[in-house]
């Protein structure tokens, strides 16, 4: 049961991952009601395919979740890094959006609860009897 939780969780986050990547790699800047010029967008596109990407690599990891230990902790790695940019942007500049305390709470507490659910499934998994 378990297992099936955190599968479902880690889809959850993977397509969220994946919907906001793909929204800023087709509508760049204009995704988040910003204007820039075509350098910032152009960057904006590129770190959106990233997060396309992340989404798309937290999905592999869903069949044997149990077994993809090393994957997984660097993906949310990633994600909980990137989270703490967004949380010393957001101290630097207080615009508490929707959007943004969305962001903060898959990155800073969704992901790392991801990361600790996945680690005790992979504990139970490696301690039952072959």
């Amino acid at each position: 049961m378990e297992r099936l939780l955190l599968q479902i969780a880690t889809i959850f986050g993977a397509l969220v991952l994946l919907a906001i990547g793909l929204c800023g790699v087709f509508l760049g800047v204009q995704f988040l009601h910003g204007t820039g010029n075509a350098v910032i967008d152009n960057y904006f596109r590129f770190l959106s395919a990233i997060v396309a990407g992340i989404g798309v690599l937290f999905l592999t990891t869903v069949p044997h979740i149990e077994h993809r230990t090393r994957r997984f902790r660097i993906l949310c790695f990633l994600i909980f890094l990137g989270g703490l940019a967004h949380f010393y942007a957001f101290l630097m500049r207080p615009v508490p959006s929707n959007g943004t305390i969305f962001g903060l709470f898959m990155e800073l507490i969704y992901v790392p609860v991801l990361w600790l659910m996945q680690r005790h499934v992979a504990k139970r998994a490696a301690s039952r009897p072959k």
